[in-house]
């Protein structure tokens, strides 16, 4: 396992240290790394969303689409996902 160092401003430090002694996070390693894993939960949702805007893009410059005029058409697809 890799070892970093890093600095960080007072106010920082001291809200890592009352989140452990809450009992939230049992050491402030463990912290860090919740901290990247929703990075990367977020740049993987990002990503996501990127790619079904895309190809809704290209549905709908290709004419690929249907008008939703009623709450029962909106129901219809969204339960479809």
């Amino acid at each position: 396992m890799m070892r970093k160092t890093i600095s960080m401003p007072d106010l920082m430090a001291d809200w890592i240290a009352a989140r452990i002694e809450r009992g939230q996070f049992n050491n402030e390693s463990e912290y860090f790394r919740d901290l990247v894993r929703r990075d990367q939960e977020d740049e993987d949702r990002k990503a996501y969303l990127v790619s079904r805007l895309e190809a809704g893009s290209v549905q709908l410059a290709s004419g690929a689409y249907s008008d939703l005029t009623s709450d029962e058409d909106i129901d219809r697809i969204l339960d479809a996902e």
